[in-house]
């Protein structure tokens, strides 16, 4: 029975990349840019620390975004079933994300699922499977108490300027700094790994698929189903 219930979909991924998508906007002389790409290089650089990790096998997804050329119009099967399946969140703190109601509606479709401790897991004070990063700087003060709630993501365990660096500057600002961010940025990157891996190896979430957009609320709320 046990088995039964923690029984994983193989082709599930193991984490749930969610972020504020940029759009390109049309210009007369500047070619278009890609506005996504710094999310892109974190989504590779985690997928790869993970799946070291966690020793996953061939053809198992370490992580999922949405890749979409203009993504946030569409919820299609394949973002539906990776918000129903994957085991950890990881949503990319900015104003952006706060203001989208997209993102939202991928938070909403997470957190209503329901988490378990796996066997003999011991899970530490206020580790969830839900794992807010920062991604560039936001007024703490204009951060909605659904997601305020949540333990951001700190790196630990590293020489003592990076942390202060990472809460500066965000995930965004230490890539944008190029070499000067690199080193924190790398060693940022890894330690989150091992947060995502810990929590997939301490909690269960219960899979729920949501194929209706109208059932997922598009704004920052407490709604009384928060159950991850």
């Amino acid at each position: 029975m046990v088995e039964e219930q923690f029984r994983e979909d193989e082709s599930a991924p193991v984490f749930f990349l969610s972020y504020a998508r940029t759009r390109t906007r049309p210009r007369a002389v500047a070619p278009p840019r890609d506005n996504n790409k710094k999310v892109s290089q974190l989504f590779v650089d985690l997928s790869d620390h993970v799946v070291e990790l966690l020793g996953l096998g061939p053809g198992r997804m370490a992580g999922f975004m949405d890749q979409m050329l203009d993504g946030g119009q569409l919820w299609t099967d394949d973002l539906a079933f990776a918000a129903g399946h994957c085991q950890v969140f990881i949503p990319l703190v900015s104003p952006q994300y706060l203001r989208s109601q997209w993102c939202a509606r991928e938070w909403d479709a997470f957190t209503r699922r329901r988490a378990v401790p796996r066997p003999d897991a011991e899970p530490s004070v206020g580790e969830t499977p839900v794992i807010p990063v920062n991604w560039s700087v936001v007024d703490r003060r204009r951060v909605p108490e659904v997601v305020s709630r949540r333990q951001l993501f700190t790196p630990t365990r590293l020489p003592s300027d990076i942390a202060p660096q990472y809460h500066e500057e965000g995930i965004y600002g230490l890539l944008s700094l190029g070499s000067n961010g690199k080193d924190a940025y790398d060693a940022v990157v890894w330690r989150l790994a091992q947060r995502i891996a810990r929590a997939y190896r301490t909690h269960w979430v219960e899979p729920a698929v949501t194929t209706d957009l109208r059932q997922l609320r598009d704004r920052f709320e407490e709604d009384g189903h928060d159950l991850v």
